[in-house]
């Protein structure tokens, strides 16, 4: 067997048994969820063996289908660097003369898709991995005493416009605004607004179940908001016995240190990468890539500087 497309039927199984190993396969089991809820259009579900399987890839059936914020991203689980590597080399598992983002890959995969790049003449970008933090403990964190002047609330559609602008200046992707109206119709988040209504600071959470885009305004980022956002939203979590957790970047020893002392505790298992592929040029597109890369060549280096899908980034505190 090269590799088998799921069904509907044996999706909802792979998702009842992603659970049982919770919290180390939450990255791919709320995609699978996402999935089966009908969050996640356009995407195809194979794995290399059934029942019996070592590897996950989400993949879209075809990009006019896929949200243009997932446009050519595949998500992966493996149980093993090994499988997973001999997994996207078979015949139709990866489509290598298109870009491909992977994410969830361990960061041990990146030497493998970097000497795979060098047979196809392609490029490999990747971004500092991920350590994957969780709340573990039996009961939720305390929720902090809310100053007076503020409301602590949910994100609604009426701050998507205002998210999406805190965002395009430290991420270059197509369809950051229908991503984040997706997020805030679909899933849990908290905020806090002023009694104007003003919103301060805010977090959400992510396709994959993971707590991210914590922003707090710079003038604001010593009042407090941090632990009153994690702690909300963590609660809430919580309240529906679901996984509350994020991804740190590895070399974040300050964010690392804030989540610690918060009560998250690290989960080996769930660490992860996101690994960019880039075909070479097609003759027959020379013309539009040059135009691009002449208008967004300083925005494409901005961007593979900060970007920070699941993470919950330090610039923001």
């Amino acid at each position: 067997m090269i590799y088998q497309i799921l069904n509907e039927s044996e999706v909802v199984e792979l998702e009842k048994e992603l659970r049982k190993s919770l919290p180390g396969t939450a990255k791919i089991y709320y995609v699978i969820r996402s999935y089966v809820n009908g969050n996640l259009q356009g995407y195809e579900v194979l794995v290399d063996n059934w029942p019996s399987w070592s590897c996950i890839i989400l993949r879209p059936q075809s990009e006019k289908q896929v949200p243009k914020y997932f446009s050519h991203t595949y998500m992966c689980h493996s149980k093993s660097v090994t499988s997973l590597k001999y997994f996207i080399q078979r015949p139709g598992v990866i489509n290598w003369e298109e870009p491909v983002t992977f994410t969830g890959v361990p960061n041990d995969i990146i030497p493998v898709i970097t000497e795979l790049s060098r047979k196809h003449g392609a490029t490999v970008t990747s971004k500092e991995s991920r350590f994957m933090y969780c709340w573990t403990k039996p009961e939720p964190p305390p929720l902090p005493q809310i100053p007076d002047d503020i409301c602590l609330g949910t994100l609604e559609q009426k701050h998507v416009e205002t998210m999406t602008d805190d965002w395009e200046s430290t991420r270059y992707r197509e369809g950051l605004e229908e991503y984040f109206s997706g997020v805030v119709e679909k899933f849990d988040s908290s905020c806090v607004t002023d009694k104007e209504g003003n919103l301060l600071a805010y977090i959400c959470m992510q396709y994959n179940g993971a707590m991210a885009m914590l922003y707090i305004r710079p003038e604001y980022r010593q009042c407090g908001y941090f632990n009153i956002l994690l702690s909300d939203l963590t609660r809430k979590r919580l309240a529906k016995t679901e996984v509350a957790y994020a991804f740190i970047p590895v070399q974040d020893t300050q964010l690392i240190k804030l989540a610690r002392e918060f009560g998250f505790e690290w989960v080996p298992e769930g660490n992860m990468t996101w690994i960019r592929y880039n075909p070479p040029a097609q003759p027959n597109r020379l013309s539009n890539v040059t135009k691009t890369v002449e208008a967004k060549s300083s925005n494409l280096e901005d961007c593979l500087n900060h970007l920070k899908i699941n993470a919950i980034p330090l610039t923001t505190l």
